[in-house]
This record gives C-alpha cells, sequence and structure tokens, in this order.
C-alpha cells in the first residue's frame, strides 16, 4: 500500500553528475527538510552529497519504505525484483521507455513489472513519471521544484510536465498543496487508487486531477462520486477516450466525439470540470474556502453595466436566477450608493466607486435574506482603486466567513496586484463576470442519488433482449430491431421489407397511403446519401417507381452492398424532430443521449449525454439542458409538446443500452414529437461481437 510519509527512501541511480535526473532528485531529498533517512544507490560511488552511497538496493542495512528509480528502463525490471526481495513498500519508478513507446519491448517489461510488484505486494508509481511530494514533512521524490509551504490541496497528474507547470502556475495563485502525485503510466496505481488515498489524507480537503486517460470509468466514476461529496475534485482532462476514432457509424456516435463520456461521467459523479490551467486552478481555490451555495439565488455587485449584463446571462445558462433583494436591503442600498447608481440586482455600483462603495453593497447584499451566492465584478477605470476593493472584499469574507463569493477583476496590469491579494486570501478570481458566475454555480450541492426504474418485468425483459441478440453482429435488420423496440415498448411506424416491387405493392396496400420507401441493407447506414430513401408515396404506381428506382440508385452508388430489398413505412404526421440514442463508450459503458433531430442534428450538435440507465428525473433533466427545450415547451402561440411521451422514450433506451452491453449505437432519428404523442420515424442499432 503507498504511503504518504515514508520515513526512508532508497533513490537507484543517484548520481553527482549535475545534468542527471539522479543529481536533481538526490539534491531534492536531501535539501528539501526531509527528515527520513535517504540512500543514494550507485555502484559508481560510496558517497554522494555528503551521505553514504551504496552498490544496491539488498547492501542498505536497514528496512526501506519507498525506492525511487531512474535508471534506464532495461535495468528496471531487475531492479524491482531486488526491492521486492528486500520487501520495499512501495516503488516509485520515474524511468521512463515503457508501454508510452508502443514497443513490443516496453509493453513487456512494463507487464513485468506489474507482475513483480503483484509478487510481493509492492506497490507502484509510473513507470514514466515525475515523482511525488509531500510538501508537509519536506518529502519531493521527483525532479520538480520544491514548494515553498504545504497546503490542503492534492495535485494528481498523468503528466509529469503538466504537474510541473501546475505547480509554478499554483504559487503564483497562492495556492498550496497537501501531496502531489505524477502517476504516469498507471501500471500499477492509478487515479482511483490516488482518489482513495486522497480521501484518507487528513491533510487533504480538496482534490485537483489532470487526466489524459482513465483506466476503468465506471470504477472511476463510482470512486469519485463518494469521496467527491466530501472532498471536492477538479479535473481538467485531455485526450479523453477512445470514442471519437470509432464514432462514424452512426449520428449519436459522431455527435458523441471524444468528450461525451467524460462530460456525462463527471455530471454523474459531481466533479468539477475546467477547461483550461487558470480555470482549474481558479476552482481549487474557489472550493477550498467557500461553502456550498445552499439555494441557486445569486446577487452580482459591479461598477459598470456591461460586465453585469455578462453575469447575467451567464447566470441564467449555468441554471442561477438573481435574487430578488429583500426591501430592507434595498433601502440600506440606496441609503449607501448615489442616487445615479442601482439598487437592483444586478447592483450597479458606478464607474467612479471606490472601496467604500463595494464595502457597502458587499455588507447590505450578504445580510439579505434572499441571497445565497455573490459575483463581485470590477472593471478598472482611471479612478479606481483597485487594491482598495480587493482589500475591502477580503475583510468583508473575514468577518464573514460563511459569505460565498466569487470574483472578476477583468483586465491586465491595473488589477494584477488586486488579483494577487484576494488569492491570497482564499479568494478565487477569474478573467471573466462568466467564469466567475459558471464557479458559482458549480458550489450548488449536487444531487448524488441516482434512480433506478421501479420495473418488475425488467429482468426478464432483459434476459429476452440479449437472446434476441445473441450471435447478431453489425446493423440489425429491421425485422430484428422491431422485435427489440416492442420489447421495451418504443413505439415505431407499421413497416416490413419488400423483397420486389409486386410485394412492395401489397404491403403498402396494407399499410395504408401514404407510404415511405427505404433500402434495407446491412452495409448501407445513411441511406439518403445514396438515394435510397422515397417519401410520401400515394399510390401502387408510386411504390413500384420507388422501388424500381431504390435498386437501380444503391446498386449504382454502393455496388459491394449486400440489399436485402425495400423497407416500405407508414407516412407519419409531421411533428417536431428529436433524436434519441446511444452508444457504448469504451471507458464509462453505456451513454444515453437526447437531442435536436432530423436535418438540425449535426448542424446545431444540440444534445444532452448522460450514464445509462437513468430514471425519469433524470430524463426530464436531459431535455431542460437543451437548447431546443423551449421547442417542447411551446413557442410563438403553439402548445406545448407530448414531452412525457419523449422523456419516457429516452428513459427507456437508456434501459436498453444497459440490459444489452453488445449494443453498440443505437440511433432513434428522427423521433417526431407532436402535442399528442411521439413516433419513432427511423431506427438503427449496431451490435458489435
Amino acid at each position: 500500500m503507498f504511503t504518504l510519509e515514508p520515513t526512508s527512501i532508497a533513490l537507484i541511480g543517484a548520481s553527482g553528475e549535475e545534468k542527471k535526473l539522479g543529481h536533481y532528485i538526490l539534491k531534492n531529498l536531501l535539501e528539501s527538510g526531509f527528515q527520513g533517512k535517504v540512500f543514494p544507490v550507485n555502484p559508481k560511488h560510496t558517497e554522494l552529497m555528503g551521505v553514504p552511497c551504496f552498490s544496491s538496493v539488498t547492501d542498505i542495512p536497514s528496512a526501506i519504505d519507498m525506492v525511487v528509480i531512474v535508471t534506464p528502463a532495461a535495468t528496471v525490471p531487475a531492479l524491482a525484483e531486488e526491492c521486492g526481495k528486500k520487501k520495499v513498500k512501495t516503488l516509485v519508478v520515474i524511468s521512463a521507455g515503457f508501454g508510452e513507446t508502443g514497443t513490443k519491448e516496453g509493453h513487456a517489461a512494463e507487464e513485468q513489472l506489474k507482475k513483480t510488484c503483484e509478487t510481493y505486494g509492492m506497490s507502484m508509481v509510473g513507470p514514466n513519471c515525475l515523482g511525488v511530494l509531500r510538501p508537509k514533512i519536506g518529502l519531493n521524490a521527483s525532479f520538480a521544484a520544491t514548494p515553498e509551504k504545504s497546503g490542503d490541496v492534492a495535485l494528481l497528474s498523468q503528466s509529469g510536465a503538466m504537474a510541473v507547470a501546475l505547480l509554478d502556475a499554483a504559487a503564483e495563485q497562492h495556492l498550496h498543496f497537501s501531496f502531489i502525485a505524477s502517476i504516469g503510466n498507471k501500471t500499477d496505481l492509478d487515479e482511483v487508487s490516488f482518489l482513495e488515498v486522497c480521501e484518507k489524507d487528513p491533510e487533504t480537503t480538496v482534490i485537483g486531477l489532470y487526466l489524459e486517460s482513465i483506466k476503468n470509468g465506471q470504477l472511476f466514476v463510482e470512486t469519485a462520486k463518494r469521496i467527491g461529496q466530501k472532498k471536492p475534485i477538479v479535473l481538467i482532462k485531455a485526450g479523453v477516450s477512445l470514442r471519437g476514432a470509432k464514432a462514424v457509424s452512426s449520428h449519436t456516435g459522431a455527435l458523441a466525439g471524444s468528450t461525451a463520456g467524460l462530460d456525462a461521467a463527471c455530471q454523474e459523479a459531481g466533479i468539477h470540470r475546467a477547461s483550461t490551467t487558470q480555470e482549474f486552478l481558479a476552482l481549487l481555490t474557489l472550493l477550498r474556502s467557500s461553502p456550498p451555495l445552499l439555494s441557486n439565488n445569486i446577487a452580482i455587485i459591479t461598477n459598470a453595466g456591461g460586465p453585469g449584463v455578462l453575469a447575467t446571462d451567464a447566470a441564467e445558462s449555468a441554471g442561477l436566477r438573481l435574487a430578488e433583494l429583500d426591501p430592507k436591503t434595498v433601502t440600506t442600498l440606496k441609503a449607501a450608493l448615489p442616487a445615479a447608481a442601482s439598487a437592483a440586482n444586478p447592483i450597479d455600483v458606478l464607474g467612479d466607486a471606490l472601496g467604500d462603495r463595494y464595502k457597502a453593497a458587499l455588507e447590505a447584499v450578504s445580510d439579505d435574506p434572499e441571497t445565497d451566492g455573490i459575483a463581485v465584478l470590477l472593471t478598472p477605470q482611471v479612478m479606481t482603486p483597485c487594491s482598495d476593493i480587493a482589500h475591502a472584499i477580503v475583510q468583508a469574507k473575514k468577518t464573514r466567513p460563511l459569505l460565498t463569493v466569487t470574483t472578476s477583476f477583468m483586465g491586465g496590469a491595473q488589477v494584477a496586484e488586486a488579483r494577487s491579494i484576494l488569492r491570497q486570501n482564499g479568494i478565487a478570481c477569474f478573467e471573466t463576470p462568466e467564469e466567475a458566475v459558471r464557479a458559482l454555480a458549480l458550489l450548488q450541492k449536487p444531487e448524488n442519488e441516482k434512480e433506478h426504474a421501479d420495473d418488475a418485468t425488467g429482468d426478464d425483459r432483459a434476459a429476452a433482449a440479449r437472446q434476441l441478440l445473441k450471435g447478431r453482429t453489425a446493423l440489425l435488420s429491421e425485422e430484428i430491431a422491431a422485435e427489440l423496440f416492442a420489447l421495451y415498448e418504443v413505439p415505431i411506424p407499421e413497416q416490413a421489407v419488400a423483397t420486389n416491387a409486386k410485394e412492395a405493392q401489397e404491403i403498402a396496400e396494407k399499410i395504408g397511403y401514404p407510404v415511405i420507401a427505404k433500402i434495407s441493407s446491412p452495409d448501407i447506414l445513411h441511406k439518403t446519401d445514396v438515394g435510397g430513401v422515397r417519401t410520401n408515396l400515394q399510390s401502387a404506381n408510386d411504390v413500384k417507381k420507388a422501388y424500381d428506382e431504390i435498386i437501380k440508385d444503391c446498386t449504382k452508388n454502393m455496388p459491394g452492398a449486400a440489399i436485402r430489398g425495400v423497407l416500405i413505412q407508414q407516412f407519419l404526421p409531421v411533428g417536431n424532430e428529436f433524436i434519441v440514442g446511444g452508444l457504448n463508450d469504451p471507458s464509462f459503458g453505456p451513454l444515453v443521449m437526447v437531442g435536436l433531430g432530423g436535418i438540425y442534428t449535426e448542424l446545431f450538435k444540440d444534445t444532452c449525454f448522460r450514464l445509462a440507465p437513468i430514471g425519469e428525473k433524470q430524463s426530464y433533466d436531459m431535455l431542460t439542458s437543451l437548447h431546443s427545450w423551449k421547442l417542447l415547451t411551446g413557442m410563438r402561440g403553439k402548445g406545448a409538446l407530448d414531452i412525457d411521451a419523449l422523456a419516457d422514450i429516452i428513459r427507456k433506451v437508456s434501459y436498453m443500452l444497459s440490459d444489452c452491453p453488445q449494443i453498440a449505437e443505437i440511433d432513434l432519428n428522427p423521433v417526431l414529437v407532436s402535442n399528442k404523442g411521439v413516433t419513432v420515424a427511423d431506427t438503427k442499432v449496431v451490435v458489435s461481437s
């Protein structure tokens, strides 16, 4: 098990040459205040930096808690074996040249390291990592600069270079760390392992993660969800998943790109996602020092109208609302501010405001019973005493420690000192009003309970669905897809596949005109692109003509495609078009999706993804998150559409995905939504082996 506070460390590959990593790491171990024992290991030396040097780990006369290895990759497996025999608890393998090289030899060496650790019960950080730091005990077992002081933020970074950059930037933000780990290739200890280390660490109150991949997405979500309730987690992520490279066969896959799984996972686990390094550090500052937002009611204090408008728009987008200030608060504000100032929310203290106006506004609003959070904005006019205003905010926070406040001091050199004052006192300062308001939204307590449908037939239905799909691969035929949707009571139009023009006419007569004709082929995923669709067919002659044209066009445009025939389908009444879909993400498992459908699907990309399965409330939450939500509630005098029916389809598709892990992708597009129900106009189900 990894120990946060080792009392003895050996460095294999210690060096006296200043240009070598072994020199810098030994110097850090000896000069950063670590009070434990340090044992350099290098057969070429008997002493390094005034400390006895040993030929091998086995020559060290005492027990060793941690061994850091910084020798060529080819030497590491044998050295790890020695450490195992020495009963070392933790290896930190800084050496590169393993799986990250993509070579057969690199992967084999990494696998050997893993087996050695398993054999001897050692934990391992890396390989290919920066190392670990525990500032509280002066431990710097890395080649990063030693932090000036310890703090309460843990930093877990897959990239050593990113860890160094964040450490350097954090110093400017007056942010200090309890623990820093560069986790490299994650051969043994991964992001979940280190989250659990941080969970038990009394010094850590908030956790920052930089990740490029996630080893076990579902375990990561489960762990982060548990820990995040006690210690907030902020994530900045690059690379994400394999989804983007694979998702080309459906609208759902194309819309998912490489981030949908991660976005859904963060939503589920309550992880705070940062898009830039600056936002990452600002969120860590905010979450370590601010109490949760008890409601979505906030106030905005500004010395300029424009930033106030931007912040107001951002509040609406983030699900916050500007509080209706108590009449007593308004009276207090009017007495403290000039007549031209606005005592309404947002509160405009005017461009010539000094620290006293900001102080008066902050005190009045922080005592307001209707307000739970405040965003304080500033633009640097020529007369604006930015630093004095920063001190006023700091003082207000000190006298009211439960005050939930974010700030945005806009500008450059004129506000640099003021920003430093705020950050030095644990107050998050953002570059833009929008960021400051979105940060307030992150302080709302997440709803951690995930719904599960109460469905007595669920197990039987799941078993029947899996049996139906057993042995099938690629695009499902229309008949099998119809059986699958019938199991989940998803409404699809009456339809059948015709293998000749006469049969097509007979099916159309049975269904009733008008009808639609579509090519039926396991090889043709995008029917319209190859001339495989004809709509609004009103007669038998129309059907015959459509059948012949579709077969001719598809044979010409996709000569190698296996053609089963032509699907004749009931023509549906006009409705607003949405898409419901899903996919199996390689990291996070099944995801369900809803968005604006039809020809607008990939044009506007108005979608929402969640981890499946979901319950009734979550399906509604997905719909309300869409920009197209207003289409459902009714616009320009039109009545509301059947939101309940659409939400029900989302929920049913989520269970279909959860029940059947062999489903790679699903598209229901378009789903026609009227004020009297929904009908699925077109379906696509892709199954993997």
